[in-house]
């Protein structure tokens, strides 16, 4: 067990078995903090997500349900990219990298969703926090960077496209690796990935069900606005909902089976992320697409059927059956 003393109030950590003891900012603080302008650095959004990284999604969203001031800048730009990775949080001098080093410096300056809840709910935060990353994000990382078909036709082409040459090579060479890496600690027995891909569902599967009885009617998990719980829980379900996967109809089975986790994740769209989520710009370049393959086909059908009309035509005039 740990101790993290900090200049905030008194919160629970969702890493292991620690507990920060912490102190309230005094006023000349706080609002120094309120005119302060920070930047948050993320890979871009798409199908309906504002980030295609779950840990970026969650970093804005934190930011959005807090109220943090800070400018949010895509790694789609040559500057942003070779000095900063996603997610990434900018306070000065200061660079915070990854969710957890983000929520956490985020809290040390006032900014702390789980403030008011009892030592219970910490510790059922805690309990349900490591549920997700160890059931429900294995198969989102399995999915996105391991199964073939998926990363193949979506995820490998969407970065190569949206990130900037060269990072989109290193970015998405170490999701792939990083992704590896994490399901053959899971699954280090096993290397058929159906297999895998099967144990994965399985584990998401009763991750979703407690998640969802948890959930039950409320609008989040503990108050009427939410906490870090409720950030992790989108962050990870949003994208089962929201990308166009093609060899896992995982989607299907969150609506059908549990109704309130989509309906949840509406919700928070609706009110913190509305005017981020609309960023279809590659879906509708896709779209496009996928019409002029039509209208090309349709060409093809048209030129087929004069081809056989004219054979038709070409065999009856020599058969004598039609004198011209």
């Amino acid at each position: 067990m740990s101790c993290e003393i900090t200049l905030e109030n008194i919160e629970c950590s969702n890493s292991g078995n620690s507990f920060n003891i912490v102190f309230p900012l005094n006023k000349a603080q706080i609002m120094y903090n309120k005119f302060m302008k920070y930047q948050l650095n993320v890979v871009p959004g798409d199908y309906g997500l504002v980030s295609l990284d779950p840990e970026c999604t969650q970093s804005i969203l934190y930011t959005r349900i807090a109220k943090v001031p800070c400018d949010i800048k895509l790694l789609s730009s040559y500057r942003v990219c070779t000095f900063y990775s996603a997610p990434s949080f900018v306070n000065g001098k200061e660079v915070f990298n990854g969710y957890d080093a983000i929520s956490s410096h985020l809290r040390s300056i006032q900014y702390n969703l789980d403030f008011g809840l009892s030592s219970k709910q910490c510790s059922e935060t805690m309990a349900l926090s490591s549920m997700i990353l160890q059931k429900l994000r294995p198969l989102l990382e399995f999915i996105m960077w391991v199964d073939k078909r998926n990363n193949e036709e979506l995820i490998n082409p969407w970065h190569m496209k949206v990130l900037r040459i060269p990072f989109n090579y290193y970015y998405t060479k170490g999701k792939r690796e990083s992704a590896t890496d994490l399901i053959e600690a899971i699954y280090d027995f096993e290397d058929n990935p159906e297999i895998i891909k099967d144990y994965l569902i399985k584990a998401a599967t009763d991750c979703l069900t407690s998640l969802s009885s948890r959930l039950g009617k409320d609008d989040y998990f503990f108050k009427k606005s939410p906490t870090s719980l409720d950030i992790l829980v989108y962050g990870y379900v949003s994208p089962f909902l929201k990308l166009p996967l093609n060899s896992v109809d995982i989607t299907n089975m969150i609506k059908s089976l549990w109704p309130n986790l989509e309906t949840f994740v509406k919700r928070i769209d609706a009110k913190y992320l509305g005017d981020l989520i609309d960023n279809e710009r590659f879906l509708i370049r896709e779209s496009r697409t996928q019409q002029n393959d039509d209208e090309v086909s349709y060409s093809a059908i048209i030129i087929l059927s004069l081809s056989a009309v004219s054979l038709v035509l070409t065999f009856a005039v020599n058969k004598g059956f039609i004198k011209l």
